[in-house]
């Protein structure tokens, strides 16, 4: 039976880690004395997120109930998304527009009013977007690395650092991404062009690229479910610890949306 799956709260964090657990296990040949490393168990995503239980609105608290009772001890999940792993409080307000973009709805009323280019009734569908639209180019190999150029940024700006983040869209439907993670520091030319070397091929050729983008996973609690002793005065918090889990290992996958 699958299990439910629900979004984090509307409430922000005070500290967050987002990394690898990637088990291995040794091996030594009887014959040469030789040691093999080799992996044990599946790779999974580790996420460890604290609450302040005045965020929100002095909400965090009532979020942080209504998430454990949610999960029920641990059967269900929740999905994340990474957080920042390189840019600080002011660089990730001024990198978000300007590396990234978002779809932009039209509506008359309560229908949707689409745009064409080419006449009425027919042509090509006509996009609009949030923020700064970068595109990515043909991914290419080098090596054991993805290479994606990408255009559309501010020239001779450090967009991207190690271990950052980005989603490639496909131009034709936004909810078909993959994630990647850049490898080396990328700088813009003096045309906003860079070669973001990748830790994967991308499948998506010419799509819309978010470089300030986020990695995301479903999770189970790890451990207990966090406890927080409330005091007279004062903040107090909640620290969730999360280990990835995977839809084929509990029969897949209900996604809920209790906060709206």
């Amino acid at each position: 039976m699958p299990i439910n799956v629900y979004p984090w709260p509307p409430v922000g964090a005070l500290g967050a880690e987002w990394t690898l657990d990637m088990p291995t296990a040794r091996l030594r040949s009887l014959i040469t004395g030789r040691d093999q490393m080799q992996a044990s168990q599946r790779r999974r995503r580790i996420a460890v997120v604290q609450v302040s239980a005045l965020a929100a609105g002095r909400m965090g608290a009532g979020y942080c109930e209504m998430l454990k009772q949610l999960l029920d001890g641990g059967i269900h999940a929740v999905r994340l998304q990474s957080s920042p792993i390189n840019w600080w409080i002011d660089e990730l307000a001024r990198r978000g527009e300007a590396f990234s973009s978002a779809p932009l709805a039209w509506r008359t009323g309560s229908d949707p009013l689409a745009w064409r280019r080419g006449g009425a009734g027919g042509g090509n569908p006509v996009r609009w977007f949030t923020g700064r639209v970068v595109s990515g180019g043909a991914p290419s190999v080098s090596g054991m690395w993805g290479m994606l150029p990408v255009s559309g940024l501010p020239a001779w700006t450090l967009v991207a650092r190690p271990g950052d983040f980005i989603r490639i869209h496909e131009m034709s439907d936004a909810a078909v991404f993959e994630v990647a993670r850049v490898v080396r520091p990328a700088t813009t030319n003096g045309a906003g062009e860079v070669t973001l070397k990748l830790d994967r091929v991308p499948t998506i050729s010419g799509g819309r690229v978010n470089v300030a983008g986020q990695d995301e996973a479903v999770f189970r609690i790890d451990g207990a479910p966090p406890r927080a002793v409330q005091p007279v005065g004062g903040d107090w918090s909640y620290t969730w610890n999360f280990r990835e889990v995977f839809a084929d290992e509990v029969g897949g996958f209900t996604e809920r949306y209790p906060w709206t």
